[in-house]
């Protein structure tokens, strides 16, 4: 007996287990399996049918697309039927053309089934056919061609989904139609939309599609929707609002609050204040953005009530801010609140509310036993320049946190009191290495001559921390008086010092300092050598580019790839032949790379290697190829991403070559 006759009787077995197990060994038989594994399909347990949709899709090819498909019409086995979408579903595009010719079939179920399985696969070639079934005798096949083309989101459905949203009588394909052109984003449907509000049926998806589309000038239809009747209607509009204030510019979000607070009615605040209750996740979170827009500081007890999670206090921050300067006495009289989220969340919107009646009670908050509300104070003095605060945010530099350390930090920079040097600066050297680290960061805030020359004398600091802090510090100075000792630090002793110092200098554009980078390029540490070759990129290609081109050969690891990335970006000339050897290199990241820098050449000399790259052993390179030919396309060059978006077997690499096509 053939080992497929054992499997094929095992599969007959009353054993669900042992039938699953048989599943299994198809798999592993080869293609003439197939026939078997497509039989398990419509086996009665889940579990085997589950493992035959894993085999099949792992073998792939026409036989198994075609004998899935047949599958589809097994009226007597629905487990069947939906493994075989399932399967289909998987297999992707190259189920595409085999679904496409179902599209006429006369079951009008199995044409429902390839328009739901062409719409989880989102190939655009699926997008006339389906426009066709939007006038699909059955209304579940329209309403399904509508579901399909939302997903796919390709422009050319739109005027043909418009014409189903205004058509009368259209049943539920209207409400599809609705949500599909949300879905699409395309704004030419936003008139057609706000036309069909005045269908009761039809508010909710359209509301939700105008919040996924609509902008400043859409706001009306939305802040109306939040007094409709129908709560479901409601809730889409507080959603639809708070989507558009997202995705608008900074210069219009002003204006979305304003026109909110201008219309909206007084009965909708205790609307949104039960969403807030009965609600969850992002509609309760929305609830809370909505319910700050509405201005009134009888708001400020409900907001703060939600401060029982963490995760709700940047929108109850949000809606506080919000509410205006009306709402500081309620805050005031929370800075002693028992929640430590409550007193947190006072602090920092009357701090940027910029209220100095709070800075007593703020001052006070810096002894709180919660970090949190530490840092959050130490902010809010920061903002009100509290000279008062000086000392107690001194203190600060040594708490438990290094959150509250760096909020101090930068309060006491916002304050501007150079002064505080003076204390601070005296007996450095006796300070312990996080308190000297600090120090170091503050002067890098100041950022004044006099911080300047401490820096520098803090770089012979013996802890490498300090150090490295003052490396970052002189990076926020990036000035002529930053070079000095900058160029002290890349002789450091630890690597990270030297590393660190090396970027900096790149970020200077310092031309003076290239030639000091260049014996980085032989430092025993590799990331420093990769950081000298990208600051030499940066302020010293032109003269050092063949330099940079003479150790790609002998490179290796992040300091091989720090090399190419540069001498391809600057299309060194003397790296070309270096390059084009690389492009062979055993390392796939490095093979990647190296095309990315060879497409900044002359494309007659790089052509080849390119091409032979688009059947590389590895997915990631072979999309990289292809995303180089589409700006590079000729006859013969299509034919092979034609060729590639076909047969390519990684999804990944075929979408890439089908967006190099321009589809």
């Amino acid at each position: 007996m053939s080992t497929l006759e054992h499997l094929s009787r095992k599969l007959e077995s009353r054993d669900a287990e042992e039938r699953r197990e048989a599943t299994v060994d198809l798999g592993r038989a080869g293609r003439g399996a197939i026939p078997l594994l497509l039989r398990a399909l419509g086996d009665t347990d889940w579990r085997v049918r589950k493992t035959a949709v894993e085999g099949l899709t792992a073998f792939g090819g026409d036989d198994v697309t075609n004998g899935l498909v047949q599958r589809l019409s097994a009226e007597d086995n629905a487990g069947a039927r939906n493994s075989a979408i399932e399967a289909l579903s998987q297999i992707g595009t190259a189920a595409v053309g085999p679904l496409l010719s179902l599209l006429e079939t006369g079951d009008p179920d199995v044409r429902k089934f390839a328009v739901d399985i062409l719409g989880d696969i989102r190939d655009v070639r699926a997008v006339p056919g389906l426009l066709e079934k939007l006038n699909d005798a059955d209304e579940n096949v329209r309403v399904a061609a509508a579901e399909a083309l939302g997903k796919l989101r390709d422009r050319r459905a739109v005027d043909a989904l418009i014409g189903s949203l205004s058509s009368s009588d259209q049943s539920w394909l209207d409400y599809a139609a609705a949500e599909a052109l949300g879905e699409i984003g395309d704004e030419r449907a936003l008139q057609p939309l706000i036309a069909a509000l005045g269908r009761s049926s039809l508010r909710e998806p359209v509301l939700e599609s105008l919040g996924k589309i609509g902008n400043v000038n859409t706001l009306p239809p939305l802040i109306s929707g939040l007094a409709d009747p129908l709560r479901i209607v409601r809730e889409a509009s507080v959603t639809a609002l708070v989507a558009v204030f997202r995705k608008s510019v900074p210069a219009d979000r002003g204006k979305i609050v304003a026109a909110v607070r201008d219309g909206i009615a007084d009965r909708t605040v205790p609307f949104l204040e039960e969403l807030i209750d009965t609600c969850g996740g992002e509609q309760q979170k929305s609830a809370v953005v909505v319910l700050g827009w509405t201005g009134r500081p009888a708001a400020v007890p409900k907001l703060l009530s939600l401060l029982g999670d963490e995760e709700m206090v940047e929108p109850v921050v949000h809606a506080l801010r919000n509410l205006g300067q009306g709402c500081v006495p309620l805050l005031l009289g929370r800075l002693g609140d028992d929640n430590v989220l409550v007193r947190r969340a006072v602090a920092v919107v009357l701090g940027e509310f910029g209220r100095r009646e709070a800075e007593d009670a703020l001052l006070s908050m810096l002894d709180d036993e919660n970090g949190h509300v530490r840092d959050a104070a130490a902010e809010s003095l920061g903002r009100l320049t509290s000279r008062k605060a000086i000392v107690p945010l001194l203190k600060l530099l040594e708490d438990e946190y290094e959150n509250v350390q760096e909020c101090a930090i930068r309060a006491l920079a916002n304050i501007g009191d150079e002064s505080v040097l003076d204390g601070l600066l005296k007996d450095f050297t006796s300070r312990d290495a996080g308190m000297r680290r600090n120090i170091v960061r503050l002067l890098g805030r100041f950022g004044t001559e006099r911080a300047s020359e401490a820096l520098s004398f803090a770089l012979k600091d013996e802890e490498a921390d300090v150090r490295k802090a003052v490396v970052i510090a002189l990076d926020t100075i990036r000035d002529s008086r930053a070079i000095r000792p900058l160029l002290l630090a890349i002789t450091d002793d630890d690597p990270e010092v030297r590393m660190l110092a090396a970027e900096t200098l790149g970020r200077t554009g310092s031309a003076e300092s290239a030639e000091a980078l260049i014996p980085l390029l032989d430092d025993e540490d590799l990331w420093v050598r990769a950081a000298a070759a990208r600051a030499l990129g940066k302020v010293g290609a032109d003269r050092f580019g063949a330099v940079l081109a003479g150790h790609l050969k002998a490179a290796s690891d992040i300091f091989l790839l720090a090399l190419v990335d540069v001498v391809g970006r600057l299309s060194v000339r003397e790296a070309l032949e270096p390059l084009l050897s690389l492009a062979d290199h055993v390392d796939p990241e490095v093979r990647k790379t190296v095309l990315g820098a060879l497409s900044s050449y002359d494309w007659a000399s790089v052509r080849p290697s390119v091409l032979s790259h688009l059947s590389d052993p590895h997915w990631s390179v072979r999309k990289s190829a292809a995303e180089i030919l589409k700006h590079r396309r000729d006859p013969a060059t299509d034919l092979l991403l034609e060729q590639m978006a076909a047969d390519d077997p990684d999804p990944t690499v075929r979408q890439t070559a089908k967006e190099a096509l321009g589809r």
